[in-house]
C-alpha cells in the first residue's frame, strides 16, 4: 500500500468536489489522500469524434510521468475504445475520472472511491457494495457508499500483505 495516495484534478474541477472526494477516500480506506493539485491532461488524449478524452492515454501519460498510486479527477467526459466511461483504472497504477455526469459531490465521491478501490487491488463485486460496477448513472445512484463484508475482508488482507 502506499504511504500517501496522489490526487490530482482538472482546471474546472470544484474544490467542494475534490475535497468531499478526498475526505470520503480518507475515511473509506484509511489512508493519506494528498492533493497535489492541477494536472492537464495532454491535447493529443482528445478524441474529436467522441468529443472526450482517451481515458488510457490519459493514463498511460501520468504514468509515463513516473506517477502511480494517483487519482486523476477531471471534468470533460471519457471513452475507452470509444465507450463513454465514468473512469478508467489500472491497479498499483492509477485512475483517472470524469465528473461530467455527476450531479452531486456524493455521486462523485462514489465513482472515485470505486475506482481507487480497483488501484488498491480490490475486484468488481457482485454484491451490495461500492465496488459493484456502474454501467448507468442510475446503478450509480443505487450503490452504497460502502464495501460489502466480503471487500472489506479482502482489503484488510491487501494492507496487511503490503503493509
Amino acid at each position: 500500500m502506499p504511504r500517501d495516495f496522489k490526487i490530482f484534478y482538472g482546471e474546472n474541477v470544484p474544490d467542494e468536489i475534490s475535497e468531499h472526494v478526498q475526505k470520503m477516500l480518507q475515511d473509506l480506506y484509511g489512508l493519506q489522500f494528498r492533493m497535489v493539485g492541477v494536472r492537464l491532461p495532454g491535447k493529443n488524449a482528445w478524441n474529436e469524434s467522441a468529443r472526450a478524452y482517451e481515458a488510457k492515454s490519459l493514463l498511460n501519460d501520468a504514468i509515463g510521468d513516473g506517477i502511480t498510486f494517483f487519482l486523476w479527477i477531471i471534468e470533460p467526459p471519457l471513452v475507452v475504445d470509444n465507450v463513454k466511461v465514468f473512469g478508467y483504472a489500472e491497479p498499483i497504477k492509477g485512475t483517472v475520472y470524469s465528473i461530467s455526469k455527476m450531479s452531486t459531490r456524493t455521486l462523485a465521491a462514489k465513482e472515485a472511491a470505486f475506482q481507487v478501490g480497483l488501484v488498491l487491488g480490490l475486484k468488481e463485486c457482485k454484491n451490495e457494495c461500492l465496488m459493484s460496477s456502474a454501467d448507468s448513472f442510475e446503478t450509480l445512484i443505487q450503490k452504497p457508499s460502502n464495501l460489502c463484508t466480503s471487500c472489506n475482508i479482502q482489503y484488510s488482507r491487501l494492507k496487511i500483505r503490503y503493509a
